[in-house]
């Protein structure tokens, strides 16, 4: 069972601040040395957190190769929007264009992380049928080419907000099913699951005893990827410090009698921790949970 971190796409752009020095890689000195703590501490995968279709693969080259370098593999959160037509992998996923060139080298597949189509206004059936139509088209291309790439379509957090098909459990697992395609699967966001299901109870806070609802058979049994994250008073994405930011271990359990494979990878907001904690004693506190977890 591997390990995975999320590590945000403004480190990969030279960016490791946001409010204080180098927050966003837990205020080691840099990047290297935080890939170096998460290797130490059990990290095998670290997820690009986010790329987008039309970034400039250049300017993420330099720490994906640091992540390679480090004897680390790679998964990508992937976006669906942006208008790149083409016949080709890279002509439709142009940011992939050096992962795809070099990935062999380190690695023998790649992960794919993608939300649904969403809209401040409009169809969620729209929304849905877009969003199926994409995962098709990419997983033809991706077979038409032999590329060891697979998506896994997440459960999203519900918000007044926006026309989501990928806010609950039940819409996913509608889109994925309707694409029936092998290479496409689910990510099972474990914090935004938890997220809505208290939302549904009228709480703000996750609760001293853990609600021990979880999501259906048919939504576990294909899930190829997982996000992993605490629920705080600054909202997901949180550490998992605390024992009630998430049933943790429980949805671990889940998932392994589901049959799952894939990487259990950590995806916190750094800059949004409390300060009871350094930034990097709430990270590994978070991958030292997650390893008892899993072992």
């Amino acid at each position: 069972m591997k390990l995975g971190f999320s590590i945000q796409s403004p480190v990969f752009l030279g960016k490791t601040s946001r409010e204080t020095t180098n927050d966003l890689i837990a205020h080691y000195d840099k990047v290297e040395q935080l890939l170096d703590a998460l290797k130490t501490a059990g990290v095998s995968s670290i997820e690009v957190r986010i790329l987008p279709r039309g970034a400039d693969p250049a300017s993420y080259q330099d720490v994906i190769q640091a992540i390679w370098d480090a004897g680390l593999s790679l998964s990508v959160h992937g976006h669906v929007a942006g208008e790149h037509p083409g016949s080709g992998f890279v002509e439709v996923y142009p940011s992939m264009a050096y992962i795809l060139k070099h990935f062999h080298k380190y690695q023998n597949d790649i992960n794919m992380t993608l939300h649904a189509f969403e809209a401040k206004t409009g169809s969620e059936d729209e929304l849905h049928r877009e969003t199926v139509r994409l995962l098709r088209s990419w997983a033809a291309i991706v077979d038409a080419e032999q590329l060891p790439l697979q998506f896994a379509l997440e459960n999203n957090r519900k918000k007044s907000s926006k026309v989501d098909p990928g806010d609950s459990i039940g819409g996913v697992v509608r889109m994925v099913e309707e694409t029936d395609h092998p290479r496409v699967g689910i990510c099972f966001d474990m914090g935004h699951y938890y997220s809505n299901l208290l939302n549904e109870h009228g709480m703000k806070l996750p609760p001293e005893q853990i609600m021990e609802d979880l999501p259906m058979e048919r939504f576990l049994n294909r899930a190829f990827h997982t996000h992993i994250h605490g629920l705080g008073a600054t909202g997901t994405h949180n550490p998992l410090t605390l024992p009630k930011s998430l049933p943790l271990e429980h949805y671990v359990n889940a998932l392994k009698q589901a049959g799952y494979r894939g990487i259990y990878n950590l995806e916190l907001t750094l800059d949004k921790f409390d300060k009871e904690l350094s930034l990097s004693e709430h990270v590994l506190a978070s991958v030292r949970r997650l390893k008892e977890a899993v072992e």
